[in-house]
């Protein structure tokens, strides 16, 4: 998980510095991203507490802590960390603010085969995309499940959601096929099979911006195209290649309030940032053992309501706008 942007230097306390901090771009350049936290279990939310009858009962690990296996899909919430669990067949969803690890989907009808990414509604409505069951799962923002949609031979990759409007990437049908949010009806489809602009080869990320333009990351063709919600292609950018601003092999994709663009690439192991006009601005993390590090890296969000639930962990002198959460 990290944060940016920096919006000037400020005084910095003796505490803060003896304290070490990752950062990009490096010195002497401005810092944008700050690395802060890394979860990968309950623990890292919080730590157990087992009493002292627990533990001549039952052993010193009463409680075995709730493991991430393998995440995919990431969005993030009020606070909020919600997680696509691929090894375990859940969504976990670390509270950061009650400092709680919950397990979504793990009963019932709602039980999730093979949840792949998730988005979540400004109401707090969670979509869950399943290439297991091939549907996408909707649960309330109590986390209950609510109801669910699908189509003949859906394969989801990936799900954002945007007024009444859903949006999920079809690996079968090779396309971005549009629900409607409350009903789930099918209203049309983004794309067509080909090499050409506006068409794809694998669509896999999805994310919308502010203004409900449509973006999405075709994996197979290293490149990411722009569409008008309707499906009207408006850019692209991007090709196969080993320097900054090409693609190896992207994933997942997240646009900021301020129209930033970033994309996950699980060969180069970072994420890289562009602007409106598909200028590359930077990139962070690297492959490695250092805070910060990526491996193999897959999905992304960005998040503009939560940066107070981590402000213990910033520089002084760094003023966090949002957080970006990447799994790895």
């Amino acid at each position: 998980m990290l944060s940016g942007c920096s919006s000037g230097p400020k005084a910095e306390s003796a505490s803060a510095a003896s304290r070490s901090y990752a950062f990009w771009p490096q010195y002497p350049d401005d810092p944008r991203i700050q690395f802060v936290a890394s979860y990968s279990s309950s623990e890292d939310v919080a730590p157990a507490k087992t009493t002292s009858l627990e533990k001549v009962v039952f052993g010193q690990e009463a409680t075995p802590a709730a493991e991430i296996s393998k995440p995919y899909g990431v969005a993030m919430r009020d606070g909020k960390i919600y997680v696509c669990d691929m090894r375990s067949n859940a969504l976990a969803v670390l509270d950061l603010k009650k400092k709680q690890t919950r397990i979504v989907g793990i009963t019932g009808f709602n039980r999730l085969e093979h949840p792949v990414a998730v988005a979540v509604a400004d109401d707090g409505e969670i979509f869950v995309a399943d290439n297991g069951r091939g549907a996408i799962l909707v649960f309330d923002a109590s986390e209950r499940y609510s109801r669910v949609m699908a189509i003949e031979r859906f394969k989801p990759a990936a799900v954002a959601v945007h007024g009444e409007r859903v949006y999920a990437s079809d690996i079968t049908s090779q396309l971005v096929h549009i629900f409607d949010r409350r009903t789930g009806k099918p209203l049309g489809t983004i794309g067509s099979i080909g090499d050409q602009d506006g068409q794809f080869r694998l669509p896999l990320g999805v994310a919308t911006d502010r203004a409900g333009d449509v973006y999405v990351v075709d994996m197979m063709r290293c490149r990411v195209q722009k569409f008008s919600p309707d499906g009207k292609l408006i850019s692209a950018m991007g090709q196969l290649g080993d320097y900054a601003g090409s693609f190896a092999r992207p994933k997942h994709i997240a646009v900021d309030a301020d129209g930033v663009v970033y994309v996950v690439d699980a060969a180069f192991q970072n994420v890289q940032m562009f602007n409106a006009e598909n200028q590359l601005l930077m990139h962070f993390g690297a492959p490695g053992a250092f805070p910060g590090a990526m491996n193999l890296p897959a999905g992304i969000a960005v998040c503009e309501d939560s940066t107070g639930v981590l402000a213990d962990r910033l520089h002084p002198g760094f003023e966090a706008k949002w957080l970006v959460i990447v799994s790895n």
